[in-house]
């Protein structure tokens, strides 16, 4: 008959190989990181990282220089068309006469603005150029402002107007 409680000593030696066969393959797998791991984590992080430099420049891009052209060159037609060079009695007709100063820089006293320099007059800040056209059937009538660059981006704002009873094209170009 057996005695409970205590082993022999073929039992403890079985006991021995166990305990050692757990400590071995409880605390990591038995298994090693294989290349193919390795690879499949680099590659995640790369692509990680790739994403991350492409998203970050559509992030800064509303903060461009360049967004606010179009604005400005808006802003800038719809001031002379609708204010600046309009007739008092006929708001969708241009005074002639103010219209004609503004062109020649040389502004009278009962035109509403007043300065010569057309970046002044409407009213957009001096860190932006400005070029500003009067033109019939595409041959220009007028111009003002700085030369219109080549070598940049240039945005334009069209206004279709009536000078004398004939109809023009009032284009603003800002840079």
């Amino acid at each position: 008959m057996r005695r409970r409680g205590r082993r022999g000593a073929g039992d403890r030696r079985d006991a021995d190989s166990d305990r050692r066969q757990r400590r071995e393959t409880s605390g990591r797998s038995a298994r090693a990181q294989t290349t193919i791991d390795f690879a499949v984590g680099v590659g995640i992080f790369l692509l990680a990282v790739a994403w991350v430099v492409g998203t970050i420049p559509q992030i800064l891009d509303p903060f461009e220089a360049e967004q606010d052209r179009p604005l400005v060159a808006n802003r800038a037609a719809d001031s002379l068309t609708q204010r600046l060079l309009v007739d008092d009695e006929n708001p969708d007709v241009l005074d002639a006469v103010c219209t004609e100063a503004f062109f020649d820089g040389d502004p009278p006293g009962d035109c509403d603005y007043g300065s010569a320099d057309p970046v002044t007059a409407t009213g957009i800040g001096a860190s932006y150029g400005l070029n500003v056209t009067l033109s019939q059937n595409r041959s220009v009538v007028e111009t003002t402002g700085e030369p219109v660059p080549t070598t940049r981006s240039v945005v334009t704002a069209r206004r279709a107007v009536l000078l004398d009873g004939e109809l023009h094209e009032l284009s603003v170009r800002v840079w």
